[in-house]
């Protein structure tokens, strides 16, 4: 229990710098060109485990979208939205992520939840916001995840939104790489 009290007290302050950086523009990034498609189903891949013990399954759909970024913040990213929609997926359902291509790149997460409250619309990106603060906390979550996807996209010149319909679905869009 100590073990894992430690690990979650550690991982909660690594996200509190994270965000303090982000406040003052000083997250470092490695700029390399990355196809964000690879980068998506490796991201969703890591949490196989964790979306089988919930009765999830995660199903990704990429496109090749090259970008200029850091590949261990982009993996990053993909990981905090799709850890939220596996979480909040009931079981027997799945969580969707889809990489596409156009004047900018867009990932989108969806899964089968319940979807977004509207009062929690306007404040989704805000630290320690939950969409369901008593589930959180018993669950041991921040709500840090949705406010560090923000930081992470910003930092890549990108937006972040919730989009509407049925579900959650969240989306972000980042500039693709200009041919050299």
């Amino acid at each position: 229990d100590i073990d894992d009290e430690v690990r979650h007290m550690t991982a909660m302050v690594e996200d509190l710098l994270l965000l303090a950086r982000s406040d003052s523009g000083a997250i470092a990034l490695d700029r390399l060109p990355v196809d964000l498609g690879d980068v998506a189903a490796d991201g969703a891949s890591a949490l196989a485990k964790p979306a089988s013990d919930r009765g999830v399954t995660v199903e990704v759909d990429p496109q090749p979208a090259v970008v200029t970024g850091d590949p261990a913040r982009l993996r990053q990213l993909v990981m905090i939205l799709v850890d939220n929609a596996i979480r909040h997926s009931p079981s027997g359902q799945s969580v969707n992520v889809a990489v596409r291509t156009g004047a900018q790149i867009e990932v989108a997460v969806h899964d089968h939840g319940p979807g977004f409250p509207d009062d929690f619309r306007d404040h989704a990106f805000e630290p320690f916001t939950r969409a369901d603060p008593a589930r959180n906390t018993r669950t041991g979550h921040s709500g840090l995840g949705l406010a560090i996807a923000r930081a992470l996209v910003e930092a890549h010149g990108g937006r972040i939104w919730l989009a509407a319909g049925a579900g959650g679905d969240v989306r972000f869009s980042i500039p693709r790489k200009e041919p050299a």
